[in-house]
This record gives C-alpha cells, sequence and structure tokens, in this order.
C-alpha cells in the first residue's frame, strides 16, 4: 500500500506539472497517518489494532474536490482482505457562515480473496466493495461550528443491505493550533452494527504538517449485532498524521 500511495504523488506530479499549472487546475495535498484503531462509526475496521493510512486531495476552483484515500483494514475473514481504497469527489456549497458538503463516493477492497470450503469450485462471491452518497452542513459561531450529516450506502442484502446514518457534529477551536470535536450518529441497517455511536476527542496541530488527535469511542451497539465481536466496544483511538502539499 505504502508504494501504491507513492506511485500516486509521482503519477499527479507528471500529469498537473509546474505551478502555473497547479494555480489553474487548483491543489493537491497529501497525507501520511498512522492510527491505533481504524473506526467507522461504531465498529471497528482494523480488529481494534493499529494500521496505516495515506491519501491525495484535490482542493480543485469552484469548491469542487476528488482524492482518494487508502487504509489497511483486517477484517479476521477468509479473504484475508488488508487493504480498503475508498475514490471520492464533491462540490462545497458555502454561503454566509454555512458550508454544504455533498459527497460521492466508492470504495473498494483490491486484495479480497479466498474460496470457502462450503460452496463449488468456481462459485462467485460478492465483493465487498460499495457505494456511498453523504451531505454535511455546518454552521459556524466564529470558533463553534455545529454540523449535521447524512449517510447512505446501497449495499446488498448479503452484505447488511441499505446503510443510513444521521449524525450531529460540534467543534470548537481551542486557539490556533487545539481543537476539540465531537460526533454522535444513529446508524441503520439490516445486519451489522446499527444503533447509536458517538467519539470525542482533541486535535492538535505542530507546524501546519504534524497533526495529533486522541479520541474516545463507545457505542450502544451489542455483540451480536457487532458481528460477533469486541469491534463496537469503547476505545481509545491514537492518531498522527503527516500532511503536505504536493502541488
Amino acid at each position: 500500500m505504502r508504494s501504491f500511495l507513492f506511485g500516486l504523488l509521482v503519477a499527479a506530479a507528471v500529469l498537473l506539472g509546474d505551478n502555473a499549472c497547479a494555480a489553474e487546475y487548483g491543489n493537491l495535498y497529501g497525507y501520511v497517518d498512522w492510527v491505533s484503531d481504524y473506526r467507522f462509526n461504531a465498529a471497528s475496521e482494523s480488529d481494534r489494532h493499529g494500521v496505516v493510512q495515506g491519501g491525495l486531495h484535490w482542493a480543485a476552483p469552484g469548491d469542487f474536490y476528488a482524492g482518494v484515500f487508502l487504509s489497511q483494514v483486517d477484517f479476521n475473514d477468509f479473504r484475508r482482505t488488508s487493504t480498503e481504497a475508498d475514490i471520492y469527489g464533491g462540490k462545497h456549497i458555502r454561503w454566509d457562515t454555512n458550508d454544504l458538503n455533498l459527497e460521492v463516493l466508492y470504495g473498494v477492497y483490491p486484495d479480497t480473496a479466498g474460496h470457502p470450503s462450503y460452496l463449488p469450485q468456481g462459485a462467485i462471491l460478492p465483493t465487498y466493495n460499495f457505494a456511498e452518497l453523504s451531505a454535511e452542513l455546518t454552521h459556524s459561531f466564529g470558533a463553534l461550528s455545529l454540523g449535521s450529516r447524512l449517510i447512505v450506502e446501497p449495499r446488498p442484502e448479503n452484505h447488511g443491505g441499505v446503510f443510513t446514518s444521521v449524525g450531529g457534529s460540534g467543534s470548537y477551536a481551542v486557539n490556533d493550533w487545539l481543537s476539540a470535536t465531537a460526533h454522535v450518529t444513529r446508524m441503520w441497517q439490516n445486519r451489522g452494527p446499527q444503533g447509536w455511536s458517538g467519539d470525542a476527542g482533541l486535535t492538535a496541530t505542530w507546524r501546519q504538517q504534524w497533526v495529533f488527535d486522541l479520541r474516545y469511542y463507545a457505542s450502544d451497539v451489542t455483540r451480536a449485532d457487532c458481528y460477533g465481536t469486541n469491534w463496537c466496544g469503547p476505545a481509545v483511538v491514537a492518531k498522527v498524521t503527516y500532511q503536505f502539499q504536493v502541488l
């Protein structure tokens, strides 16, 4: 995964060219981070252990954007799935101190492999790939920002059915390098994590390139609804990010 991310950085530099080209077509940013537990809402996506992540984010003119996010995962499954790649794009619609962010995302698991012994030879199983639509509205009151977000993932029934979540968030800028944030989310799907989840934590930035985040996650999702695992249990999660401008 690290070599793939490096390849993306090189390709982006070649395609976008010099600074004049970057000024015309926007700016490209990159980041690499380590997180002690990769979580999506309630559930751990990494079997509650640390993973390496990274990505590219293109801030295009007109408040459009696009990017790719890569992460190690660990579903502890017979397919031995170990990598997630999300490709996304969207647009910010801003007025006054409001920001409406509309986004489309497609997630793929390129290294999914394996075949269960109970199926006939040559049987093809559905992938874990998913599409996601989201809308997030944020309103700022000076240092305080409040937001709400809707996520819809039209998954097939054998992967839990349609996933829907509605959430709220709050962020307060303590100063120019420290902020406090919190999220609460209600999730629905036929099979898999459903119920309430939330997190709260502090984020510190150093020299504009290093970001340190410490966060507490909790939920009321039962073990039975969390694939029979402890992935939805409470956890303190640390994350260290190095971010940089490519073009």
